[in-house]
């Protein structure tokens, strides 16, 4: 095996028994929370068909976040199709079973987060993200490794790095570790849950239970935990999304901590970051869906064109057009001529869906404010 230096975790005195600087966390924490107590108020205002559209663009974000973190990357219309039926929503097709199974991990993982995990639900997830079993490499599916686990980079017997090495080289040492865990995670309240979030996610994947799949099922655990600290079943934020967005940074950190005392300060402040940017990106989200209600009730006796509607729809529901839409693009957009392209941002204007600023070929389009 390649060069290591120090201590593992798990070799240390504080191995199951983490720490945390209140003082230093404290801050992050209230900022965290601070931004998903709004989020939380916002989705009660929505219709229970705005709130089921809203969840299944975040779960749409978390699934192929989560997934494009361990370099697998699904097909982002299937996905949509698997959880639009999941939800009830219209016009849902059934989809690839590894994508039915993934999102049926995650619901029933949220939905029942205010139940104890155990160690059965837990290998019933991994043989159901499993259900295509790998070509490449053969793994163990539904039950815990039972041998040793260890990250390595380099080139075999040369220069190779360990970044990770797991606790454990035979089943029954894993299964005494994860009952330890299931204690803590279960019955444990020394932390608040957005904190005891991020302690079940590292403690979880430093363990690394299964043969595969431990980063994503770290990410459910810690979607568990964040269910609980919101007071709700359904999710309001994409924590993956964040990880995805500093992939580089979650690598550094968590082999950091990794190799650290058991002091996890630094590795639940970055993950406290993660929580209030998630946060912050699903309000903007949100007050896009309350607005685009509002829009529609404001205008529902307006007749569109569905060249129009299609441009309405992306402005409401994207950000694609905040710097606004010339003639040009919403004429690629709708595939027509300069000449009706003209006229229907002419009609959108006079009936007061959209105003327009500058002059000439830099002329912008912009949606109109609620009156």
């Amino acid at each position: 095996m390649g060069k290591m230096e120090g201590k593992w975790v798990w070799q240390g005195d504080r191995w199951a028994k983490f720490v945390v600087d209140n003082e230093q966390v404290m801050p992050y924490l209230l900022r965290a929370v601070r931004n998903v107590v709004p989020l939380v108020a916002l989705s009660k205002e929505l219709s229970v068909d705005k709130l089921a559209e809203f969840e299944s663009q975040i779960l749409l974000d978390e699934t192929l976040s989560t997934s494009s973190i361990e370099k697998e990357y699904l097909d982002r219309d299937s996905v949509r199709s698997s959880i639009a039926r999941h939800l009830g929503l219209p016009n849902a097709k059934q989809g690839d079973k590894r994508y039915e199974s993934f999102t049926e991990v995650y619901f029933e993982s949220i939905r029942t987060a205010n139940q104890p995990l155990t160690e059965r639900q837990l290998k019933k997830w991994h043989e159901m993200l499993f259900i295509e079993k790998p070509v490449l490499k053969p793994i163990t599916i539904g039950d815990y490794r039972s041998d040793e686990m260890a990250v390595v980079s380099g080139h075999f017997g040369r220069n190779e790095i360990v970044h990770f090495k797991a606790p454990c080289c035979h089943h029954e040492c894993v299964i005494e570790y994860m009952n330890q865990f299931f204690e803590w995670l279960n019955n444990g309240k020394d932390f608040s849950d957005y904190i005891r979030a991020a302690i079940a996610k590292f403690w979880f994947v430093t363990i690394h239970p299964f043969d595969d799949g431990n980063g994503r099922l770290s990410r459910i655990i810690a979607e568990r935990c964040l269910a609980e600290a919101d007071q709700t079943d359904i999710r309001l934020y994409s924590i993956s999304t964040e990880i995805e967005q500093r992939k580089s940074e979650y690598y550094d950190i968590l082999e950091a901590s990794q190799k650290g005392s058991g002091d996890l300060t630094v590795w639940v402040v970055w993950f406290l970051k993660c929580i209030e940017a998630a946060a912050r990106r699903s309000q903007v989200r949100l007050e896009k869906i309350k607005f685009a209600t509002l829009f529609w009730d404001e205008h529902r006796q307006k007749v569109f064109n569905e060249r129009q509607r299609k441009l309405l729809i992306r402005l409401l529901e994207t950000s694609d057009f905040d710097d606004g839409i010339a003639k040009r693009k919403y004429k690629n957009l709708v595939s027509t001529s300069d000449a009706t392209a003209a006229r229907d941002l002419i009609e959108l204007v006079e009936m007061g869906v959209l105003y327009s600023e500058g002059k000439g070929r830099s002329v912008k389009y912009y949606l109109s404010e609620k009156e």
